[in-house]
């Protein structure tokens, strides 16, 4: 069907109820990845809600809270069963919307890093960072997704001039909703500099923000960064903490939502919401080598628990018991 979300979320809003599909061959089972209001007749119909972030913090989306609410409210009480991907997002959608513990299960999410970006060594990805960002290997910090409010960037950006440190930090992700200002603040000219090698004079930044880098680049990028700074305000999952930790880069993210169970103890945690606390954590990347190295090492065996066979596995309990 053209156009599928907009038909569906026209019918809701016009009528309060899922759009029903009828499929000329009828499939064993539907499973909607995402909250959408429709429905396939004659068949076990599965929803997958990430999180609740509009509920949550309501100030942080553009989407239209009520008919957000009133949706997932109908999707949590006529559904089949409903996916998660973390226990924090579990206990939200129980909590807010009244499901039975019998009627959601968290699948968490699963990673899987192409073996052509692990067969690198270190040398090939130092060289590719030198050559394509004019970047360190293990002299910079990395942030990876959409510059938008949610991702808790002007704090970070805040916390990080503060520490006051040598690396430069690279934001990297493409433009998000009502994200001009934390756009503005990462593009102010008063963070750039000029290096002096070798009678060379070269501008550099202090923040460098890339909008669009391919994803074996990104797989680069965190692999060669001296630490992952991620302290979103709040994540259903989080998945660039995993990635981050399956190539062996310390990580530091947020002691909110789902990043504490998904993270373990594999990860510097801070409050998202006081710009000490990540200024602090930064400050303790920058100048203890040792605790990279511990960081480095817990978090690859942390990220190795959410493998695709784990997912896999999980998800084909559901199906199974419903066929």
């Amino acid at each position: 069907m053209k156009d599928a979300y907009g038909r569906a979320s026209e019918h809701f809003r016009r009528y309060g109820s899922r759009l029903s599909l009828r499929v000329e061959s009828r499939p064993a089972l539907a499973h909607f990845t995402y909250p959408i209001p429709m429905r396939v007749r004659g068949a076990p119909n599965i929803y997958t809600i990430h999180d609740l972030v509009p509920l949550m913090y309501p100030s942080l989306t553009a989407d239209d809270k009520r008919y957000y609410y009133n949706m997932v409210k109908d999707i949590c009480k006529r559904g089949d069963h409903i996916v998660t991907v973390s226990d924090a997002s579990r206990y939200d959608i129980m909590r807010i919307f009244g499901v039975n513990e019998s009627r959601i299960t968290n699948t968490y999410q699963s990673i899987s890093i192409p073996p052509t970006v692990k067969s690198k060594d270190d040398r090939q990805v130092a060289n590719e960072l030198e050559g394509l960002f004019g970047l360190d290997w293990r002299g910079y910090f990395l942030f990876v997704g959409a510059i938008e409010p949610k991702k808790n960037i002007l704090r970070l950006i805040e916390a990080y001039l503060a520490a006051n440190v040598s690396q430069p930090l690279v934001l990297v992700g493409a433009p998000g909703w009502a994200g001009e200002k934390e756009r503005a603040l990462a593009d102010d000219p008063r963070f750039g500099y000029y290096s002096y090698q070798q009678d060379i004079i070269t501008p550099r930044r202090q923040i460098k923000r890339l909008e669009y880098v391919s994803r074996p680049h990104l797989f680069s990028l965190m692999r060669g960064a001296r630490a992952l700074l991620f302290p979103s305000i709040y994540e259903g999952f989080g998945l660039p903490v995993l990635e981050a930790m399956s190539l062996g880069t310390p990580v530091l993210s947020s002691n909110t939502g789902s990043i504490p169970e998904v993270a373990g103890n594999a990860a510097l945690l801070v409050d998202p919401f006081n710009v000490d606390s990540i200024s602090n954590g930064i400050k303790s990347l920058s100048h203890d080598d040792d605790l990279c190295s511990h960081l480095a090492y817990s978090g690859y065996v942390q990220a190795a628990r959410f493998s695709n066979e784990t997912y896999m596995e999980k998800i084909s309990d559901i199906y199974s018991s419903f066929l």
